[in-house]
């Protein structure tokens, strides 16, 4: 089309303007091992996801008080209580085999025949399973086929977006009264979007400010080498920045010499203000001001000046060979 070739610099901004807006609306790509997640979050080593599981934490420090998660035993005869990358908020001080302050670890536990045995402690560390999102527990009370060996739970989190506000915990089994799986599904076990270190407001400032650079840059090379501009006409669109500068100059002008009027001063202060021509800036006409040897806002002499300059440079050019 004839409206770019006619204005390269338009379009060098347009392209700057796509890469951009492409590259903010781009997936972050898949990061290393090196980068660590915040705690209770995952990152796929295979697709990237993000994987945040900090909503499913019950603590007291609500206005409304949580409770811990609760899945039913069925045909194990108990019933079990569970929090989600942090210690259960029931009462644990009599659980069997764990002693003084790692009894404030207790994540899961159940109550049969009248004891307390717990199944894990604490942990915020999510990995993958193959294409499963685990969590793990260890260190619970002892086994009681195997005393140096401590019951432990894993759980599958399963992402299911109809599970918004709340979770389903699922007892799936248990082997040799050691180790107990459970199913966990829940809409925060579905991919989301990773909080960026750039905000929407910084993304369209970075945005704003390659636009305008490349809009300097551009309309420069274009001047230069196309309308053979030098001095301060090489900045793209010269003459509507010169006028608005004209125009904010001699208003700005003009309000200082009104207020300068207003004020109280004496007779003699006035006469030598108006003989030494004060108001006027700058050549001929009123706000004239002069910017890289050309004028603005001074008159029609400015712009006879300017079709000079432009016809002898027209004439230098020609007579190049």
């Amino acid at each position: 089309m004839r409206f770019w070739s006619t204005s390269p610099a338009l379009f060098a901004l347009f392209s700057a303007l796509v890469q951009v807006s492409a590259a903010a609306d781009a997936p972050t790509a898949p990061e290393t091992p090196g980068n660590s997640d915040p705690p209770c979050t995952a990152t796929s080593p295979t697709s990237g996801n993000f994987f945040d599981l900090r909503p499913l934490i019950r603590t007291t420090e609500k206005k409304s008080a949580d409770t811990d998660w609760v899945a039913k035993g069925l045909d194990y005869n108990a019933n079990f209580t569970i929090n989600i990358c942090a210690p259960v908020l029931a009462d644990v001080t009599q659980v069997e085999g764990i002693k003084g302050d790692a009894k404030k670890n207790v994540s899961a536990f159940y109550e049969k025949d009248g004891e307390m045995y717990s199944i894990g402690s604490v942990s915020t560390d999510l990995h993958f399973r193959g294409r499963k999102l685990v969590i793990e527990y260890t260190d619970g009370s002892p086994c009681p086929d195997a005393p140096k060996l401590r019951k432990s739970t894993l759980m599958s989190l399963m992402c299911d977006r109809d599970m918004l506000q709340k979770a389903a915990v699922s007892f799936v089994g248990q082997a040799n009264e050691c180790a107990y799986f459970f199913e966990v599904r829940t809409a925060s076990a579905c991919p989301t979007v990773k909080i960026q270190a750039l905000g929407p407001v910084s993304v369209f400032g970075i945005i704003g400010l390659v636009a305008a650079i490349v809009y300097c840059a551009g309309g420069c090379m274009y001047q230069r080498s196309v309308m053979h501009a030098r001095g301060w006409r090489q900045i793209p669109h010269y003459h509507a920045w010169a006028g608005a500068i004209g125009f904010i100059w001699s208003t700005a002008n003009t309000v200082w010499t009104k207020f300068i009027e207003c004020l109280p001063l004496p007779s003699s202060f006035r006469r030598s203000r108006s003989n030494s021509g004060y108001g006027r800036v700058g050549g001929s006409g009123f706000g004239a001001r002069t910017v890289g040897g050309d004028r603005i806002g001074g008159g029609r002499s400015s712009v006879e000046d300017e079709n000079q300059l432009i016809d002898e440079l027209d004439e230098d050019w020609g007579d190049e060979p």
